[in-house]
């Protein structure tokens, strides 16, 4: 049996396979199943909404304080600086 012999029969060996028909109440069940629609609780929704804004409020806060921290950190070193010009004591 060469290799192209082999690769014909295998795809021919579905040719006589009858297609079986699915019972019609599993069919049934299957689809409902498949097409049910899940609908998410408007309180969920609302409270997932809440949490982000929360979430980016508290982020932008602590953005804020430590860009400030910074801000005050520079400005004590430029103050000790400015005192005698010089970078080492």
């Amino acid at each position: 049996m060469t290799k192209e012999d082999f690769i014909e029969n295998v795809l021919n060996s579905t040719n006589g396979i009858t297609q079986v028909a699915p019972n019609d109440d599993l069919y049934e069940k299957i689809n409902q199943k498949i097409n049910k629609t899940k609908v998410v609780p408007l309180k969920t929704l609302w409270l997932v909404a809440a949490s982000i804004i929360l979430l980016i409020g508290l982020n932008l806060i602590l953005i804020n304080n430590q860009n400030s921290a910074a801000k005050n950190q520079t400005a004590s070193f430029e103050k000790s600086l400015n005192q005698d010009n010089q970078l080492y004591n």
